[in-house]
């Protein structure tokens, strides 16, 4: 939560509106609420709908307004007025890739070490209009698509904040998925303007990982995700 705080105190004010359009359990929700601003975030699961509104009697009770909207991010002009968001905060599904992987991260020189390996997250749902079920192209027109209708909901001068990580598609014999380039092209192309590049850094969250055990082909663990920095200008 340490992250979404951050960036909703960097680009907004209390009493400002933040928008998350991939919600999951509602972390930009509960850090727009600690900040003392309303929060509306859409998710497609239902169950993971139900843990972001844990909170939201509590946002009631001290005078803020917090929104889980059950639906696809596509849709969101269905459900927010045009320009009236004054922030974007998200991290977006990574096309099949909760599919590519399975088992648990076998950690390097695990003979050395005594940590225990770690369980890969499972895919978010089985609908087919998930994001995460779809194959990159797909994936990439439907983020394209989500950007559009973010440009429409956000207020003239206002930022939206996506955190993304590249990662590697080995079972697909990819050895590096560009996906904060996709993501940044994605944008530019809905209209928004490219504003800043900060990378986060979270090598001590992420052990070394085997990748691809036992063959010969050696990978340096992604350890950093991207904060791209996009502005709806007054022009748009």
């Amino acid at each position: 939560m340490s992250l979404a705080l951050q960036q909703i105190e960097i680009f907004t004010k209390r009493g400002g509106t933040v928008l998350d359009p991939f919600v999951g359990v509602g972390t930009t929700l509960d850090a727009a609420m600690k900040l003392e601003r309303n929060g509306i975030g859409i998710e497609l699961n239902p169950k993971f709908a139900r843990l972001a509104r844990r909170d939201i009697k509590q946002a009631q009770k001290v005078g803020l307004s917090q929104t889980v909207i059950v639906d696809d991010a596509r849709n969101m002009t269905a459900h927010v007025p045009k320009n009236s968001i004054d922030f974007l905060l998200t991290s977006p599904p990574y096309s099949t890739l909760l599919k590519s992987v399975r088992g648990n991260f076998a950690y390097k020189w695990r003979e050395h070490s005594a940590i225990d390996p770690i369980a890969n997250p499972r895919p978010y749902s089985k609908k087919r209009g998930d994001l995460g079920n779809m194959l990159y192209p797909q994936f990439l027109e439907a983020i394209g698509e989500t950007m559009k209708a973010s440009l429409i909901v956000l207020r003239p001068e206002s930022y939206a904040v996506w955190v993304v990580k590249d990662y590697r598609d080995v079972k697909h014999n990819v050895p590096y998925v560009n996906f904060h380039g996709d993501i940044i092209s994605g944008a530019t192309r809905a209209g928004f303007v490219l504003w800043d590049i900060r990378i986060y850094d979270q090598t001590k969250f992420r052990p070394l990982v085997c990748l691809g055990f036992p063959s010969r082909n050696f990978y340096l663990n992604i350890g950093h995700s991207y904060l791209l920095t996009f502005k709806k200008t007054s022009r748009q």
